[in-house]
């Protein structure tokens, strides 16, 4: 399987509930700081816990993926924005680059054999959807978690 990429214009046609971002260091320290920030914001959101739990994953190998793969034609210093959009009964959970002319994010085949790529396969299995988008800020990744009401 091969994640897809998405336009902002396919996003939900109704604003967010609650939107918040926040920027993060490209250092691996930041990754938990990106799961407890977000954490922060699912509690007070009332998320429920078992899609609490599974946002912060999916978050943390987004996260990993930004500080360790993005690639770099500089010495830019990696730092990245986290974005969680939270609806009724679902959230979008999004990552990417400050730098607005960062490379283009590669499409990665999925595949069990290959050296990485298996934190994809984690967010393929556990996300309702998942990819990558554009925006005239970069590109970057994101993640929906849907849940009953």
């Amino acid at each position: 399987m091969v994640n897809r990429t998405v336009s902002p214009a396919s996003r939900s046609l109704r604003p967010p509930l609650r939107r918040c971002s926040f920027r993060f260091s490209g250092q691996p320290t930041s990754v938990g700081e990106a799961r407890d920030w977000l954490g922060r914001r699912l509690n007070m959101a009332a998320v429920p816990e078992q899609n609490r739990e599974t946002a912060l994953l999916l978050l943390s190998e987004l996260a990993t993926n930004q500080v360790l793969h993005t690639p770099r034609a500089d010495q830019s210093t990696g730092d990245y924005f986290v974005r969680a959009f939270f609806f009724h009964g679902w959230l979008r959970v999004e990552v990417r680059d400050v730098e607005r002319n960062s490379p283009e994010i590669p499409m990665v085949s999925l595949d069990l054999n290959a050296e990485h790529g298996r934190g994809l396969l984690l967010i393929n299995a556990l996300a309702s959807r998942w990819g990558r988008f554009e925006s005239g800020r970069g590109p970057g990744m994101f993640f929906e978690l849907r849940w009953d009401r």
